[in-house]
């Protein structure tokens, strides 16, 4: 005969398997606090069979650590009065008052060891045949807890590393900031602009205004592959060989043969372009030599005039390589423009800014003075974008000639 929902429900032998099947573990407690049952994986938790459990104190049976260590029983020991199950399961005989998911952390004795458990447990008031009970129903969620502590300490460790990381990469910002001019040079007729705008903390971008003599003006301007610290670090090494070969600045040529050949074999995956310059302010001669580097600019009469002579290939990768380089007369309100391909390079959005584009910025702000211009050109190419984040470090350089 099939049974009803209802006579299950009356059946002991049915809650019985309902309660020795649920994974919690589960126990009820009288007044005193002592245990009058249980399931089996409250058995299993503590490692007790019935005769340690039925009718002993409850504190005693779970191997409170304050029990065992202050051989005292349950009720007694220091630290009874602040126990949140015992006083959970109080308020329950008191008040009815369920408690919900309270954690539990505390050792205990386990199989004669000390062991800290993360205990999760729920108290409910229950009445049955005129007795008063508290339903105590626990789950051992140490495993969880203790997973959660390891990824704490990893993510604090992850959190440190990224603050060193952090002080260091400001400290790498501060030494890079140094290796490009403060101060632009003053030179009789000429009128100089610099942007320099870094992907990332540090970038892989180096520019130079070098006053050579009361005469000449040396114009530097350099984009290693890639960004970040690789980048710095040659950036650095980039500006320690210029300082040890300043007597080349006045010919080109030399000058980049001598970088090529002190970067070959420095690092197989980074190169860089290079563009170098020399203004003669009194024969109004620019001198240049352009590696791999995007062309240089003038503007002219209402014209945009690339700078395509003097070319060769990037630095740092092939030796023996014959530089020469291209001379050309300026004029009077000339205005030059050097910069990195970062200016122009798009990937991810949706307009790519093209020669013309560019020719077109330059050309809308040619009436400007030179640092208002190149400003203007910068903020153009961002509205041109539509945002403000480049994918490369950017820096433009302006030159402008008055006499």
């Amino acid at each position: 005969m099939k049974l009803s929902v209802e006579q299950l429900k009356d059946s002991n032998h049915f809650l019985n398997i309902i309660f020795e099947n649920i994974t919690s573990a589960i126990f009820l407690v009288d007044k005193n606090m002592k245990l009058q049952q249980f399931n089996e994986p409250f058995s299993v938790l503590f490692n007790k069979k019935e005769d340690k459990i039925i009718g002993k104190l409850c504190g005693n049976i779970i191997g409170c650590q304050y029990s065992v260590d202050e051989n005292k029983n349950c009720g007694t020991t220091s630290n009874c009065e602040s126990c949140i199950i015992r006083n959970s399961i109080l308020k329950a005989f008191h008040d009815q008052t369920p408690t919900f998911k309270e954690i539990l952390t505390r050792n205990f004795y386990i199989n004669e060891k000390s062991i800290k458990k993360y205990f999760q447990f729920t108290t409910k008031y229950i009445n049955y045949n005129g007795e008063d009970m508290v339903l105590v129903i626990l789950d051992d969620i140490t495993e969880l807890e203790n997973s959660k502590l390891e990824l704490q300490k990893r993510n604090e460790m992850i959190e440190a590393y990224h603050s060193r990381i952090r002080d260091e990469l400001a400290l790498a910002k501060n030494v890079q900031q140094n290796l490009i001019p403060n101060k632009l040079p003053q030179l009789e007729g000429v009128s100089l602009s610099a942007i320099y705008k870094p992907l990332e903390e540090i970038g892989g971008d180096l520019y130079d205004f070098i006053k050579i003599n009361e005469n000449s003006l040396g114009i530097f301007l350099s984009d290693i592959s890639g960004h970040g610290v690789p980048a710095a670090m040659i950036t650095a090494m980039v500006k320690a060989i210029m300082e040890t070969s300043n007597y080349l600045f006045q010919h080109p040529a030399a000058f980049i043969n001598y970088l090529n050949r002190k970067l070959i074999n420095i690092s197989e995956n980074l190169y860089l372009t290079a563009f170098y310059g020399l203004y003669n302010n009194k024969t109004k001669r620019f001198t240049y030599m352009r590696c791999g580097h995007p062309y240089p600019l003038i503007i002219r009469n209402g014209e945009c005039i690339e700078l395509k002579e003097g070319g060769s290939t990037i630095l740092g990768v092939f030796e023996n390589i014959n530089f020469e380089s291209k001379t050309i007369a300026l004029q009077k309100g000339d205005k030059l423009i050097f910069y990195t391909d970062g200016l122009t390079e798009t990937k991810e959005y949706p307009h790519t800014i093209s020669q013309k584009d560019l020719h077109s910025i330059l050309l809308k702000h040619s009436h400007k003075k030179i640092d208002s211009f190149i400003n203007h050109v910068y903020e153009e190419i961002i509205n041109l974008r539509k945002s403000k984040t480049f994918e490369d470090d950017v820096c433009i350089l302006g030159m402008e000639i008055h006499d």
